[in-house]
């Protein structure tokens, strides 16, 4: 396994951030922005890159774009007929984008007063600006910070501008080939990562430690991770039932629980996995809570199909009632791949993410739609709760899980 995903970068395109696309596939990408472009009466699209996220560049949307992030901020102008041009502040930074990425016009310099001038140079100060933002905010609609947005809007007064995310994020949800099989990848490096983390689980060993196995699994396999956490807690009396973003020195203990959420990839295109496991055999509170969540798990897996909708979702739910549990607010559904996407299905009643879930009950699960399944039950009205979860993808007959790791097999660390 290690050696098909050390090899996951094509000798002519190595590097460890940033997946490499044909140009067949970059290609097509930008026929069907600009075709959506075209029927939305949108002259030019202006791209904005910053944010990272982990070891990643992040920089979500433009990387989709350009198959290239800068270390720092980075612009990128996509005219509805002609070339896009690229902007980055650091002219020796621009020949290892030229090596990298799709885009042949780079340009360095102060690259949003210069993203502006293309735009006037190209005929459009008075046209419709589509703005797209640095992606990875979820569902929040931003663009740019304040103060560029003012500089935008000063330096092109007789422009209409309107906002391209929500429409550019639509066209990414479902996957190519190309993209499926970089997933793939993904997740099978998650699943070494969790493999790893608990073969290391032993009482005394640090939670840091075991995050940074996680780090270290990444970086042996040419990989990145926005992030990855993973925390035990007594089953007798636990602190709470999600492990700390920001894992401490705190050592595991024996009648402890452990788990964890690990994201791992290349470039923008992580694998998500939620592991649960044990020292010591579990309690018979924690034995139900696990093969509760574990069913739920499996029936998803094995009962997922296209055309299914949001609201088909909720009938999977149903076991973790039936054992006088309750589902934490969250979704048994989420989109994944470069951090959360629509859609969102699976909310139990009357929780506050039930009103995300209930924007997408009609919407149709199609082969290509990559998702990852969470699964995290509770005892009510205490801390004890637990998880598992892993991702995949619809496919035409069903749905295909990306990891192999057993997220719904009891684990136990022997003591």
């Amino acid at each position: 396994m290690s050696k098909e995903i050390y090899d996951v970068i094509p000798e002519d395109a190595d590097n460890n951030f940033l997946p490499y696309f044909s140009d067949k596939e970059m290609a097509q990408r930008h026929t069907n922005v600009r075709k959506e472009m075209k029927e939305r009466g949108i002259d030019v699209l202006l791209v904005y890159g910053h944010v990272g996220v982990g070891s990643s560049p992040g920089q979500i949307h433009l990387q989709y774009l350009t198959r290239f992030a800068n270390v720092f901020e980075t612009y990128l102008t996509v005219p509805v007929e002609g070339e896009p041009t690229m902007f980055i502040n650091l002219d020796y930074h621009c020949v290892n984008a030229a090596t990298i990425s799709y885009i042949k016009d780079i340009k360095d310099g102060d690259t949003l007063p210069n993203a502006i001038q293309k735009i006037k140079d190209l005929g459009y100060e008075r046209g419709t600006i589509g703005l797209v933002g640095p992606g990875g905010a979820q569902f929040g609609d931003i663009t740019l910070f304040t103060e560029q947005r003012q500089v935008v809007d000063k330096s092109l007064p007789d422009a209409k501008i309107v906002s391209a995310n929500p429409w550019l994020q639509e066209l990414q949800l479902i996957k190519s080939e190309e993209e499926i099989a970089l997933l793939r990848r993904a997740g099978a490096l998650t699943d070494l990562a969790q493999e790893e983390s608990f073969q290391l689980t032993r009482p005394g060993i640090k939670h840091k430690d075991l995050q940074r196995a996680m780090n270290l699994t990444a970086v042996r396999h040419y990989g990145t991770f926005p992030f990855g956490h993973v925390s035990s807690f007594s089953m007798e009396n636990p602190e709470y039932y999600y492990p700390t973003p920001y894992s401490t020195g705190k050592r595991v203990r024996v009648g402890d629980f452990l788990m964890s959420e690990f994201c791992l990839g290349y470039g923008n295109y992580w694998g998500k996995l939620w592991g649960s496991w044990f020292v010591g055999d579990p309690t018979p509170e924690y034995e139900k809570l696990f093969n509760v969540a574990a069913v739920v798990h499996d029936n998803l897996v094995s009962e997922l199909k296209p055309g299914m909708k949001g609201k088909d979702i909720d009938v999977f739910l149903k076991p973790i009632y039936d054992a006088g549990f309750e589902q934490v607010p969250s979704l048994l559904i989420a989109g994944w791949c470069f951090m959360m996407q629509p859609p969102l299905a699976g909310a139990a009643p009357g929780t506050r993410t039930t009103f995300f879930s209930n924007m997408y009950h009609d919407f149709e699960f199609k082969p290509g739609h990559t998702v990852t399944l969470h699964i995290w039950v509770r005892i009510p009205n205490t801390k004890k709760g637990i998880w598992v979860g892993s991702s995949g993808v619809f496919t035409k007959n069903g749905y295909e899980n990306f990891n192999k790791y057993p997220v719904s097999e009891l684990r136990i660390v022997p003591i």
